[in-house]
C-alpha cells in the first residue's frame, strides 16, 4: 500500500473514529510488520494529542498485539532434541552406573593398599 493510499484509509478512520469496523478496516490492510508499525505510528500521534483517548489506545492495543503475533510466527522453527529409545537410555544408565561402580572400587582398592603400606 502507497502513502497515498494510507493517507485516505487514515482520513476513513477518523472520519468514523468510533466506528470499530473503520478501524479493523484499516488495520486488515496491513500483512507486514512496517504496516503495522505505520499504522502504531498513526495512533500514537492521537495519543500524543490526547492521552485519555480510550479508542486510540485500544487499537494501539491491538497493533502491538498482531505485530506480536507476526514477529513470533516469523521465527525460524527448531526441531525438539531427538529422545533416545527406551532400550538405548537403559544401556547408557547401565553403563555409567558399571563405570561410576569401577572408579569406586579401584578408588576403594588405593586407599587400602595406601593406608596399610608403611
Amino acid at each position: 500500500m502507497d502513502a497515498s493510499e494510507i493517507e485516505v484509509a487514515w482520513a476513513e478512520v477518523l472520519a468514523r473514529w468510533t466506528d470499530e469496523a473503520a478501524h479493523r478496516a484499516f488495520l486488515g490492510r496491513f500483512a507486514d510488520l512496517d504496516g503495522l508499525a505505520e499504522a502504531g505510528r498513526r495512533y500514537k500521534v492521537v495519543l500524543d494529542a490526547r492521552p485519555g483517548d480510550e479508542v486510540a489506545a485500544r487499537w494501539r492495543d491491538e497493533v502491538v498485539k498482531r505485530a506480536t503475533a507476526l514477529a513470533l510466527a516469523q521465527l525460524p522453527r527448531k526441531k525438539p532434541a531427538r529422545q533416545l529409545s527406551p532400550r538405548l537410555r537403559r544401556a547408557v544408565l547401565f553403563a555409567l552406573a558399571s563405570a561410576s561402580m569401577a572408579a569406586a572400587a579401584w578408588a576403594m582398592v588405593r586407599m587400602t593398599r595406601s593406608v596399610g603400606a608403611p
